[in-house]
């Protein structure tokens, strides 16, 4: 059994390399090199950091005959499609709009092929890569990331060391690659390292004396608190600044995910093998309320990101219900961090392979109130029988 383990964890970090080497982010173009492609009858895709508040911006270029190309763009509250021109001028694609168009992001701009299958977009003082889409190879992405993360939470369970690799060494030693790839947008940072962090603390709660100190089991639940909060500021800026009320909504039903949070002082590491961090009072209700605010909040704030997170939350929900109950937590910092850390060490793949969901502004609202009401049920049956009860003795 040890000789399988240490092979499983042999095999893991081998993948782990070649995932992080690969060249799946191509170096932008260069005078000596120039690629020249026909785009007529493809799909390409690409993923914009938008400003502070802002959350990303998700482009769909489907490019037709007659020199007419589909643009679809979804940023926040913004959802349209709608036909533009276009032109070819040796390794250069350049959208044209009208002057009544909904989308002009692409006025005044160039993209230039660096690859067969990528283009950089340029206009003064930013950029962004854009890439030809494949259907096939973007869905079975999404698998590949749901059934990866799984064997990644299975991984740190069974085998302590490589916990202390993936959290501890790794997000050192990968730093220099994380900076060359310019990922700007000030959020993604804070996410990165407040899950590494976290799955690091989880790490010192299993399998150290740490497990036994209030002050770590209190750190475990902020975490989550912390985690939440800055979903939370996301949504409410971007609610504020544009008028959605989709974000309002759900940026309420963060808040109450977070007060119907109870008993963080028993979580425990328990004697098992894995040495798992068990938090006893999370409830399954809890964790499906949380998971439908926190798909929601990715779909409104990062279209691109939609598809793929949903699988990252299905990779920490699936081994707390079905393989140890008690788990979710530990999984969630595994899985989420082990997520974050791929996106950095390659986003040109998570980017290359978006599977865009539909989203409509009544989809978008619905959305934003299905999370504040299941939300809203949760309060109501942690809060409920306590208020009830104080009322009853009252009376009494």
């Amino acid at each position: 059994m040890t000789t399988r383990i240490n092979s499983l964890f042999i095999a893991m970090c081998a993948l782990l390399f070649m995932l992080f080497a690969s060249g799946a982010n191509a170096a932008p173009p260069s005078d000596d090199m120039t690629y020249v492609a026909n785009v007529e009858g493809e799909i390409w895709q690409g993923t914009r950091d938008g400003q502070p508040g802002q959350g990303s911006l998700f482009y769909r270029l489907e490019f037709g005959a007659d020199n007419e190309v589909v643009v679809t763009k979804q940023s926040g509250g913004f959802n349209h499609s709608e036909p533009h021109p276009y032109r070819q001028e040796g390794n250069q694609v350049i959208i044209d709009s009208s002057s009544d168009a909904l989308i002009g992001d692409f006025d005044g701009a160039t993209m230039t092929f660096y690859a067969e299958d990528r283009m950089l977009f340029e206009i003064p003082g930013d950029q962004f890569k854009v890439h030809k889409w494949y259907a096939k190879r973007a869905y079975s992405h999404v698998f590949f990331v749901l059934i990866g993360l799984m064997l990644l939470n299975e991984l740190c369970r069974r085998v302590p060391k490589s916990n202390y690799v993936i959290f501890f060494i790794l997000p050192v030693v990968l730093l220099p690659l994380w900076l060359s790839y310019d990922v700007t947008y000030w959020f993604k940072w804070i996410k990165l390292y407040s899950v590494v962090g976290a799955a690091a603390l989880f790490t010192l709660i299993r399998f150290t004396k740490v497990g036994n100190m209030k002050w770590a089991k209190f750190g475990a639940a902020a975490f989550l608190v912390i985690n939440i909060s800055e979903a939370v500021a996301q949504d409410f800026s971007m609610g504020l600044s544009i008028g959605a009320a989709a974000n309002i909504l759900n940026a309420i039903g963060g808040i109450l995910s977070i007060i119907t949070l109870t008993a963080w002082a028993k979580i425990y590491s328990d004697k098992s093998k894995e040495r798992d961090m068990i938090w006893p009072a999370m409830t399954s209700f809890w964790i499906i309320a949380y998971d439908v605010w926190n798909i929601v909040f990715v779909y409104l704030n990062f279209p691109g990101s939609a598809a793929a997170q949903f699988m990252v939350l299905v990779a920490a929900t699936l081994p707390a219900m079905l393989i140890k109950p008690g788990t979710w937590l530990q999984a969630r910092a595994i899985t989420l961090a082990g997520s974050f850390m791929y996106y950095f060490s390659n986003p040109a793949m998570f980017e290359s392979n978006v599977v865009m969901l539909p989203r409509t502004d009544n989809l978008m609202l619905a959305a934003g109130l299905a999370s504040f009401v299941i939300n809203g049920v949760l309060a109501i049956t942690v809060f409920g029988p306590k208020l009830k009860a104080r009322q009853a003795a009252k009376m009494a």
